[in-house]
C-alpha cells in the first residue's frame, strides 16, 4: 500500500514487520468490502476514537453487515501500533475486510500531511472537480477515485479538490468537508450527499455552541462568489481557510468568524486530551 509509512502493522490482531509489498498483496487479494476509517493520533490518544468506532459500525450496516470488532479490542489494536512504531503523532488506517461471512482487520500509519504555518496564516488553494461518489455516507476503498483526485490536485497545485455534482453543487472535497461563510451563516451540503467526516460533525456542533446558524444546503458552483469566506475541515487539516477555489478569491484567513471556528475547535480537540490521557 503506497500510504503505509510505518515500520510495522497489524493483521488481525498480530504485529507484523512491512516487507516490499506485503499491504497491497494483502489488499488485492480480497474481493469483498472494504470498509476504512483514518484516526489522527495525537500525544498516543486517538483522537475523537468513539465517533470513529461508530461510524465504522455503522457503514458495515448500511451495507447489509456487521462490524464484529469491539471496541476495546479495535482501541487496543491502534495502541499497539503506536507502540510498535514509536509514533505518538501521526495517522492510523484500518482496513476492514468483509468477504465469505468473515472479516479481516489491517491497520497501519497511514502518510499524512498537517497544514503547515503559513497555509494556515494565508489559506490554502482548491480546484474544482465534476465528480460524486455513489456512496458518499460510506469510506470504502476505492483506488480509482483516489488517482483522480490526486492527480489534479498534482497538475494544478491545489491543496484539496471540492467535488461538483451531476447537478452543478458543490459537495464536498476529495477527502474533506466544506463550509461557507455567508453573513451570519455558515453553508454547508447536506449530509446526504457527503461523506459525514468526524471532524464536519464537531465543527457544526462547535459552530452551534458559539451561535452561528448552521444551514445545511445545496451549494451551486456558480453561486460560489457569493461566499464571504471558505474553509474545509478533516482529520489532517481540522479547520483550514481556503484561499481560492479556482479563479475566485477569498480572504478566508482574515475572516473572525473563521478564525473563531478554529480556535474553538482546538479547544474542544485539547478538552477530549485532557479528558482522556
Amino acid at each position: 500500500m503506497d500510504d503505509n509509512v510505518g515500520k510495522y502493522y497489524i493483521d488481525n490482531g498480530i504485529i507484523k514487520e512491512c516487507s516490499g509489498s506485503d499491504l497491497a498483496a494483502i489488499l488485492d487479494a480480497h474481493d469483498g468490502i472494504k470498509i476504512y476509517e483514518v484516526i489522527r493520533i495525537i500525544d498516543g490518544i486517538p483522537l475523537f476514537f468513539e465517533d470513529h468506532y461508530i461510524r465504522m459500525c455503522k457503514s458495515f450496516q448500511s451495507l447489509g453487515h456487521a462490524c464484529r470488532i469491539d471496541a476495546g479490542e479495535f482501541k487496543e489494536q491502534i495502541h499497539r501500533i503506536v507502540e510498535a512504531n514509536e509514533n505518538e503523532n501521526c495517522n492510523i488506517k484500518f482496513i476492514i475486510f468483509s468477504a465469505d461471512g468473515e472479516q479481516r482487520v489491517l491497520g497501519y500509519i497511514s502518510k499524512s500531511y498537517y497544514p503547515s504555518l503559513e497555509e494556515i496564516r494565508n489559506g490554502v488553494p482548491v480546484g474544482l472537480l465534476p465528480l460524486e461518489r455513489e456512496n458518499p455516507n460510506i469510506k470504502l476503498v476505492d483506488h480509482d477515485y483516489k488517482k483522480k483526485i490526486n492527480k489534479i490536485k498534482a497538475e494544478k497545485g491545489f491543496y484539496e479538490v471540492f467535488l461538483v455534482d451531476r447537478e452543478g453543487n458543490v459537495t464536498e472535497g476529495g477527502t474533506s468537508n466544506i463550509f461557507f461563510i455567508k453573513g451570519n451563516r455558515i453553508l454547508t451540503a447536506p449530509e446526504e450527499k457527503v461523506l459525514k467526516g468526524i471532524t464536519r460533525m464537531h465543527v457544526i456542533e462547535v459552530c452551534k455552541d458559539m451561535g452561528y446558524e448552521v444551514v445545511e444546503t445545496s451549494i451551486a458552483a456558480s453561486r460560489l462568489h457569493e461566499a464571504e469566506g471558505v474553509f474545509l475541515s478533516g482529520t489532517s487539516p481540522k479547520v483550514l481557510p481556503v484561499s481560492s477555489i479556482d479563479d475566485i478569491k477569498y480572504a478566508s484567513a482574515k475572516h473572525p468568524v473563521i478564525a473563531a471556528i478554529r480556535k474553538a475547535f482546538d479547544d474542544r480537540i485539547d478538552e477530549y486530551l485532557k479528558k482522556n490521557r
